[in-house]
C-alpha cells in the first residue's frame, strides 16, 4: 500500500529541514511552516508512522525525528531536482580547470580542490588511465649514457614523459629516427592499437625499429598502468570536521583511518564505471566505515570511453541535487578537456540523471 499524500509531505519536509540544520526536526517546528496546514498532533501520529515504517529515526526520547537512509532514498528517487550552476559557480570549476591541460596530475588535484571546496565534503578522483588516450607525438629525448626520457603528447594536449632504459651506444640520430616513425604509427591511436601497428610492421629494413619500437612501448604501457593503477587522489579530508555528525573525535577518525586506505576507495570508485551519476546511501555502501555517510559519484569519458571516476563522501544529510549539478558540471568540463585539449565548457544537467534513476532497478 502506497504512502499517503499528507505522509509523503511530511517526510520531505523532514528531509528539507534536516539536510539545512542537521536538527532533529519536532513536530511543533513543522506545524509552524506556512505549507503545512496540519496540527502538531497529527503531524506527531503521521511521524510516529513513519517512524515504524522505517523512514524516521528518533536520536532519544524528547529529541524529534531524523531521516533514515530509507527516507534519503525516497528523497533521491522521487522528489530531488537536479539544476543547472549558476555563472559564478561554472566559473569557479573552470578556473581550476583551465590552463592544467598539461599535465594530468594537476587536471587531477586541481578537480579534487574545486569538489571539495564547491561542496565542503571529502573528494576522491580516480587518475584517468592515459593509455587509454589517442596519441598524437612520441619523441625519445637521450638524457644520460644509458637512460632515455619517452614524451607521450596526447590528442587532449596532456603531456606525460616515462624513463626508459637504452643500449649506451644508442645515438641521438637514431633515437630521432625511430620517434618519426613511431609517431607515424601511433598517431591518432590509443597505445595498445599503437603497439599493434609496430608489430605488424613490414619486416626488412624496419625490422631493428620494429623490435626496439616494441620494448619501448611495452616498457611504457606498463609503467603507465602501474602508476594509474588504484591511484587515489583526494581533496578536503579536514572537512570531515565541519560537520556536527563528525564532531565525535572516534567517529572521524575512523573514517580518516578509511581515507588511509587506498584500496578501499579505488574499489569504491572504480566499481562505479557503468554508470554517469551513482548515489550511494549509508549502508549501500556495503563498507562499515560508511554506514552513516553518502558516496556521490561521475564518470569523465573521452568520447564514450569511460577515463576514470571522481565524487565526494559526506553524511548522509547532504545536499544530493546540489552535488550532482556541482558534478555534472565538472564531468562536463573534464570531458571536454581531456577529449580536445580546450578550456572547458558550460555543462547543462538534465532535471533527472537517468543513471541515478537506474542504478537501483
Amino acid at each position: 500500500m502506497g504512502m499517503s499524500n499528507r505522509k509523503l509531505m511530511i517526510l520531505k519536509a523532514i528531509v528539507d529541514d534536516y539536510i539545512m540544520t542537521g536538527t532533529p526536526v519536532g513536530s511543533r517546528t513543522l506545524a509552524k511552516r506556512e505549507d503545512m496546514h496540519i496540527s502538531p498532533a497529527t503531524i506527531r501520529n503521521e511521524m510516529a508512522d513513519l517512524e515504524e515504517e522505517g523512514y524516521l529515526e528518533q536520536p532519544h526520547t524528547s529529541a524529534g525525528r531524523k531521516p533514515s537512509d530509507k527516507a534519503y532514498r525516497l528523497y533521491v528517487d522521487t522528489w530531488m531536482k537536479v539544476s543547472t550552476l549558476n555563472q559564478e559557480e561554472i566559473g569557479f570549476v573552470q578556473q581550476y580547470l583551465n590552463a592544467k591541460v598539461s599535465e594530468v596530475n594537476n587536471v587531477v588535484e586541481a578537480t579534487a580542490q574545486a569538489l571539495s571546496d564547491m561542496t565542503n565534503l571529502t573528494s576522491l578522483v580516480l587518475v584517468p588511465q592515459l593509455d587509454r588516450f589517442e596519441l598524437k607525438r612520441i619523441q625519445i629525448v637521450k638524457i644520460a649514457q644509458d637512460k632515455a626520457l619517452v614524451v607521450l603528447v596526447f590528442s587532449s594536449g596532456i603531456v606525460k614523459d616515462v624513463l626508459i632504459s637504452v643500449p649506451a651506444d644508442i645515438e641521438e640520430a637514431y633515437l630521432e629516427n625511430i620517434s618519426n616513425w613511431l609517431t607515424s604509427m601511433a598517431v591518432g591511436k590509443r597505445l595498445d592499437e599503437a603497439l599493434s601497428e609496430v608489430r605488424g610492421a613490414a619486416a626488412g629494413e624496419l625490422e631493428a625499429y620494429r623490435a626496439f619500437a616494441e620494448q619501448l612501448l611495452n616498457a611504457v604501457m606498463a609503467n603507465l598502468q602501474a602508476q594509474a593503477k588504484r591511484e587515489v587522489v583526494l581533496g578536503g579530508a579536514q572537512n570531515i570536521f565541519n560537520h556536527p555528525e563528525y564532531q565525535d573525535i572516534d567517529k572521524a577518525r575512523r573514517f580518516l583511518a578509511l581515507l588511509e586506505t587506498k584500496d578501499t576507495l579505488y574499489k569504491l570508485l572504480a566499481g562505479r564505471s557503468n554508470m554517469e551519476f551513482t548515489i550511494r546511501i549509508g549502508k549501500e555502501n556495503q563498507i562499515p566505515e560508511l554506514e552513516h555517510m553518502s558516496v556521490v559519484t561521475a564518470s569523465y569519458r573521452i568520447n564514450k570511453g569511460k577515463v576514470g571516476t571522481f565524487g565526494v563522501i559526506g553524511p548522509t544529510r547532504m545536499n544530493y541535487a546540489k552535488i550532482l549539478s556541482i558534478l555534472h558540471s565538472m564531468s562536463a568540463s573534464m570531458n571536454e578537456l581531456f577529449a580536445y585539449g580546450q578550456k572547458p565548457i558550460e555543462g547543462k544537467p538534465e532535471t533527472r540523471s537517468k543513471d541515478v534513476k537506474e542504478q537501483n532497478q
